[in-house]
């Protein structure tokens, strides 16, 4: 997920415990705000992609990867799924999201630790386990992302000059097995090429500056990187020739995707291509956990972050009838909640006015403070803070 601290240079009461249900908290009144919807061009994409909100991530599953390196590919390598949150998908988890209101899910995976050879073959078991996921979700009436998602790193996927190739072999060799064993779905599942591209360890990973030589030249891979992967899809031919397609700038951030180091790929199908953004923003509230704990809905010093990122997306893609996915959204909980609730309810509310759909991150972690983006406790099948999911209900239509 997106630990945003990107500097650009761009004019524009409880601390929860996983699992105890009665440790719920909630407050009575939910935020009231105004909402007057601008012009949106009604396009069968825009539409589609307004259809897709809102959203939920299944944060912290199939996304797991082996830190220690002690798990091996293709023997014990399923243990992933429940690595960090501790309880892997199931059905019932899956439909009660559809139950809750929730129109896509998110199912973000990294492949890296489940290949078992040196052509980038995936381990059948990993691949038939998130296809289960995907069957279980499509079945249920949602819509579904699937993407690679930490698979950015020197070995795999790294957006510069000197591992292009090898990153577009790794990239290709993926989607080329995805497309072959995703292929039958209709539109209601959506490829996300890539996740977060950027220069992993470097100063500029997440301090990008369009003026910055390393960040032209990542951005310039970054396009190549999209191209084939939107031909990659396209050549495998049958519903893939035809499939909503999410494609993200450097980092995938809001400000990084309005640049002209930004190109959207060519592609042989009809509006079929989705900006994909991440959107942790403003960053000292929804993300730093040394940050701020206060959210003021009449202070335009934090509400106007929101604002110059969701006029500067509808301004380059929205009215122009580019539809526009914001993967990842969310506040990290600092003992917080009626800030949380006035921040989830202006961040949607603004995003539905401009045409943008909004899909929550959650990674089932309850600990406070450092990337505590828990929603659903994943052992009770319940919502911790439900407040949040009805603010998002009431706002992100």
């Amino acid at each position: 997920m997106l630990f945003l601290t990107i500097l650009l240079t761009f004019s524009l009461f409880l601390l929860p415990t996983a699992g105890m249900a009665s440790d719920i908290v909630s407050i009575t009144s939910l935020p009231v705000l105004e909402v007057k919807p601008w012009y949106v061009p009604s396009n069968e994409s825009i539409r589609f992609s307004l259809g897709m909100s809102p959203g939920w991530n299944l944060g912290n599953a199939f996304d797991c990867y082996d830190e220690d390196g002690t798990i091996t590919a293709g023997e014990n390598d399923l243990v992933l799924d429940s690595l960090w949150s501790g309880f892997p998908a199931t059905q019932e988890m899956i439909q009660l999201i559809k139950s809750s209101g929730f129109k896509t899910i998110r199912i973000p995976v990294s492949w890296h630790d489940h290949l078992i050879d040196e052509q980038y073959t995936i381990n059948p078991d990993w691949l038939n386990r998130v296809h289960e996921v995907v069957n279980w979700a499509i079945r249920s009436d949602l819509n579904v992302i699937l993407n690679v998602h930490h698979d950015n790193s020197l070995d795999y996927i790294y957006p510069d000059k000197a591992h292009l190739a090898q990153s577009k072999a790794y990239l290709t060799a993926i989607w080329k097995q995805l497309c072959d064993t995703f292929g039958a779905y209709d539109e209601h599942l959506i490829f996300e090429g890539l996740n977060e591209p950027r220069l992993v360890g470097t100063e500029v990973e997440w301090q990008y500056s369009y003026l910055d030589p390393l960040c032209v030249e990542a951005s310039e891979c970054i396009n190549q990187l999209n191209q084939a992967f939107v031909d990659t899809v396209r050549a495998s031919g049958g519903l893939n020739a035809e499939r909503y397609l999410m494609i993200p700038a450097y980092a995938a951030s809001p400000y990084t995707a309005v640049f002209n180091n930004f190109t959207l790929p060519s592609d042989s199908a009809k509006d079929r291509l989705m900006v994909s953004v991440h959107a942790y923003i403003p960053h000292e509230f929804a993300m730093d956990a040394a940050g701020t704990d206060f959210f003021d809905l009449d202070d335009p010093e934090l509400t106007g972050v929101i604002d110059e990122a969701f006029n500067a997306l509808y301004d380059t893609y929205i009215k122009k009838g580019i539809p526009v996915i914001i993967g990842e959204f969310g506040s990290t909980d600092k003992n917080n909640l009626r800030d949380r609730l006035d921040f989830t309810a202006y961040f949607t509310a603004r995003a539905y006015e401009r045409g943008l759909a909004c899909v929550i991150w959650d990674n089932g972690n309850f600990d406070g403070y450092e990337e505590s983006f828990g929603l659903l406790d994943r052992g009770q099948l319940t919502w911790f803070w439900q407040d949040i999911i009805d603010t998002i209900m009431m706002y992100c239509k």
